[in-house]
């Protein structure tokens, strides 16, 4: 590895991995640490949905307007990575359909598409939907293939010559004379410090420490959802209730036989052990077998949670649901750091616009330049140059952790996993440089 980079991201999310992207196509060397894998906390644990905002419509009208745009952008740059399935709103008590109105009415403001189904044809559509629907609404909802995004735009990173190590632990970030000087962090392969003029601090839950390795403090409000995976295909389109976002309003048909229900809310204040348990499950199973009573037959082979970083809406508010989903973007100078950026809340659906937000707010601190590079960076074809490049880039050590094992035995062969048509290409560019 270097000994100096113009920028450290922390944190391989969603947002960390589209701020490595975005800066390394500015022309900023940039480096990217993650102390566990890629994409293995909060982005790897969504219940893959990519929103078309009509969810917060009516409640949160600025997180939606920005879910519907870039839910445009990532279909448009990153097409194998999602599936346009569409979403169905559906109502099935009078309380419920009593929110139809408002909710199409909401989602006209927000520029979101939305159109009438009529009931019959929703059953037609979908066999097991609830004899007790009232009435239907289809969005432009969609399904996110959360790590196959991150590894996608890491892979166009890397080919534009960023590095990346995975397993690394920040220990302290340097702070000299009010501006950031340095990182210091341990990996498997020992402890390491390098030089650095900026740090994006792009840890989602665990942002917070991260702060706190600079001497800052940050807010984040850590919601914990729970999520459970039945076995079997309920439905061929997203389903969510008609109603404001509450507990157990969502499925997804995230592949042949595997169907996710959610979600809860609830606070936690242990980042590494979230509780998950029947209650839980019971919830779900209750609220989303109201729409989709064969869910209940199924139910769950497995349960698994998540922790969003929320921040405070109107900054008092404590109830999880009426918190924004939008973000924030803390500039630290303001607090006599220069060169130290926090990224905190949003959506797995509106990461690279977080991204994008907090890198031209840290490129004002380091004179690189402003404006938008991944909204129109295509991700799912590397050229031939572009996978040469991310082959010498195994070979110099600029990646360091399982995601290097990852792409550097996918040279060798092809596993049968989604990850092929990510990899292909480098296994073509191998090819052709063994016949030269």
């Amino acid at each position: 590895m270097r000994d100096y980079y113009d920028v450290v991201v922390v944190g391989g999310g969603i947002v960390g991995v589209f701020a490595t992207l975005d800066l390394a196509l500015r022309g900023a060397s940039v480096l990217l640490l993650e102390r566990r894998r890629i994409c293995s906390g909060t982005s790897g644990r969504s219940h893959g949905m990519l929103h078309s905002g009509a969810r917060y419509a009516t409640t949160d009208p600025k997180a939606a307007e920005e879910c519907i745009k870039e839910n445009r952008i990532l279909t448009e740059i990153a097409p194998h990575c999602i599936r346009d399935v569409g979403g169905f709103f559906v109502s099935v008590s009078p309380e419920e359909e009593e929110y139809h109105h408002q909710l199409v009415s909401s989602c006209k403001r927000a520029g979101i598409p939305s159109t009438d189904v009529d009931v019959d044809l929703l059953r037609t559509l979908e066999p097991n939907i609830t004899p007790k629907a009232r009435s239907a609404i289809l969005v432009p909802d969609k399904v996110v293939y959360a790590r196959d995004l991150a590894y996608s735009a890491l892979l166009v990173a890397l080919s534009k010559g960023a590095s990346v190590v995975e397993g690394a632990s920040v220990e302290r970030i340097r702070v000299e004379g009010g501006q950031v000087t340095g990182v210091e962090a341990f990996s498997s392969s020992g402890f390491f410090k390098l030089r650095c003029r900026g740090v994006v601090n792009a840890a989602g839950p665990w942002c917070g420490e991260v702060a706190k390795k600079a001497g800052l403090s940050v807010e984040v409000i850590p919601a914990a959802g729970v999520m459970g995976v039945a076995s079997a295909s309920l439905t061929r389109h997203i389903i969510n209730r008609m109603r404001p976002p509450s507990d157990g309003d969502i499925i997804v048909p995230y592949a042949a036989g595997a169907t996710i229900a959610g979600t809860t809310a609830k606070l936690t204040e242990d980042l590494e052990r979230i509780e998950v348990g029947e209650e839980d499950a019971e919830i779900i199973l209750q609220e989303c077998g109201e729409v989709v009573p064969a869910l209940r037959e199924v139910g769950f082979s497995r349960l698994y949670a998540s922790v969003r970083p929320l921040i405070a809406k109107n900054g008092g508010e404590t109830d999880l649901r009426e918190m924004t989903r939008s973000f924030e973007i803390i500039d630290h100078s303001e607090e006599g750091v220069e060169g130290f950026v926090t990224a905190v809340g949003g959506k797995l659906t509106t990461g690279r616009l977080i991204a994008e937000n907090a890198v031209n707010t840290i490129a004002r601190h380091l004179g690189i330049p402003t404006g938008s590079f991944t909204d129109k960076t295509r991700l799912n074809h590397p050229s031939k140059e572009e996978a040469k490049d991310i082959r010498a880039a195994l070979e110099a050590g600029e990646v360091v952790g399982q995601l290097r094992t990852m792409i550097d035995e996918s040279l060798e062969t092809i596993d049968g996993e989604r990850y092929w048509s990510l990899l292909l290409p480098l296994v073509f560019a191998k090819r052709i440089g063994e016949r030269g």
